[in-house]
């Protein structure tokens, strides 16, 4: 059963009546940037095994490494405004822009004839990818339920390797199709995720804490009453804090503008201890690894197309992602439970 929830924006919200089930459709609608970019790292890989694409666009290491890197560019401006557009539009109406502008430059990419049409949409895909990844981001530590939140914000970015490996057999798959069909199908797919997430962001409501920051304290509390269903003393404990804390934000200046994230000491530590994680992943040189597997094999004396491919599949992190995963599970929801009876 469906029921209607008051989301202060202009995208309407049919609700289902159970909480887990409510939970489930929260998570697979944030989980889109981490799985679309696990999934773009697999396979641009497997597209730079294959001569179809190579020859296609007539690559050299220049061009290939510009078809590689231009979903970054998109993704360092995504950023730069989402934080406005998620604070001013809501959480929902910003993750429907970014996957549907994510959802433009997959088709762009797929129908892509050169390499200047091929980067511009690789560059739109990745600035829409960042602009839903992070606001969905935000919407999911506001809006599921607190006894699941920190197991569930934990989990968004192991979905990298969910998107991965999906990529990696699509592209294991297609490789030897005699067209171009063998690079663009695999590329067509990469919008599934975003797809997933526009059919469902009109089944999940809007994030009580800015429904309450834009003054909808009634739908606010809706919100929660309906995420934290069945435990009158939790629904009220959550939505003191949501007013508490805007109420402590309003009295001492606090606002949500860009410049808050380094006014203080404490909000500049907390910036950089956030930045750090970006560049030391990359140090590791798993982005090398995750885009440019081709070379390295090549130079390890594996050359052939199909044996290189089905090293892209990387069964091994997605191993890791389960056992880790569920390890994590049980650990957190101890803590959560421990802290919830203090």
């Amino acid at each position: 059963m469906l029921q209607r929830s008051p989301t202060g924006t202009w995208l309407p919200a049919w609700v289902p009546e159970s909480t887990g089930l409510l939970s489930t459709l929260l998570m697979l609608c944030s989980v889109v940037q981490s799985a679309t970019g696990g999934y773009d790292g697999s396979m641009l890989n497997g597209l730079n095994i294959l001569p179809s694409y190579t020859d296609y666009f007539r690559l050299d290491p220049a061009t290939t490494g510009l078809n590689t890197s231009a979903v970054f560019l998109g993704g360092i401006l995504g950023p730069l405004v989402t934080g406005h557009l998620a604070d001013r539009h809501g959480r929902r109406p910003t993750i429907f822009g970014g996957s549907a502008l994510t959802l433009v430059g997959v088709l762009l990419q797929t129908a892509a004839q050169n390499v200047a049409m091929f980067v511009v949409a690789r560059i739109l895909l990745g600035f829409g990818s960042a602009v839903s990844g992070i606001a969905a981001g935000v919407y999911l530590s506001e809006t599921l339920p607190c006894r699941w939140r920190a197991w569930g914000v934990g989990l968004l970015n192991d979905f990298y390797y969910v998107g991965a490996l999906i990529a990696a057999g699509v592209t294991l798959a297609t490789g030897q199709w005699p067209s171009t069909w063998a690079w663009r199908a695999p590329s067509l797919l990469q919008g599934v995720f975003s797809a997933l997430c526009l059919v469902l962001l009109p089944l999940i409501p809007e994030s009580p804490r800015w429904l309450a920051y834009r003054g909808h304290w009634a739908a606010a509390r809706a919100v929660v009453a309906r995420t934290e269903r069945g435990d009158a003393a939790v629904v009220a404990t959550v939505y003191r804090e949501i007013v508490d804390t805007l109420a402590w934000e309003k009295k001492h200046g606090a606002t949500m503008r860009l410049a808050e994230i380094w006014r203080t000491p404490t909000a500049r530590r907390r910036l950089l201890i956030g930045m750090s994680p970006g560049p030391f992943s990359c140090i590791a040189g798993n982005i090398i690894a995750s885009y440019y597997l081709a070379s390295e094999l090549d130079t390890a004396g594996v050359t052939d197309t199909v044996a290189q491919l089905k090293a892209v599949c990387n069964f091994f992190y997605f191993f890791g992602f389960v056992v880790g995963g569920g390890g994590e599970k049980e650990g957190v929801q101890d803590g959560l439970t421990h802290s919830l009876h203090i």
